[in-house]
């Protein structure tokens, strides 16, 4: 199966026209990919020519406050500097509630931008 040829989007029309058709197909895939999960889940992975569709199993560890606190004590007993090891995700950060001018006393502001679809 090999990808369609495309030519370059001019027009709103033609962008509104493809994005109509990228979302259709993702509705597609998402369709598509249930299927071959339910499939998978009664009979195991299965084999491609260039890729295995199974399960991948994600480790993450999530520590409370004061353990959180014992393992940064620990850490500098041992000589090494917690703060290479622990960092402070969004959402904490977005809890301390402090502007940008504050935060920007500590860190850098770090943007990435991601193209998307947004529901209206």
């Amino acid at each position: 199966m090999s990808a369609p040829a495309t030519k370059p989007v001019e027009t709103v029309e033609e962008a509104v026209q493809l994005a109509n058709e990228i979302e259709r197909l993702e509705a597609v895939l998402k369709s598509m990919k249930a299927q071959l999960k339910a499939f998978v889940d009664e009979n195991g992975p299965v084999e491609t020519h260039d890729a295995v569709w199974g399960y991948t199993v994600s480790v993450s560890w999530i520590f409370e406050p004061e353990s959180l606190k014992e393992l940064a004590q620990e850490l500098a007993i041992e000589g090494e500097n917690p703060w290479q090891y622990l960092s402070l995700s969004a959402t904490a950060i977005k809890k301390l509630g402090w502007d940008e001018d504050v935060l920007s006393r500590y860190g850098k502001k770090r943007e990435t931008k991601r193209f998307v679809s947004r529901k209206k």
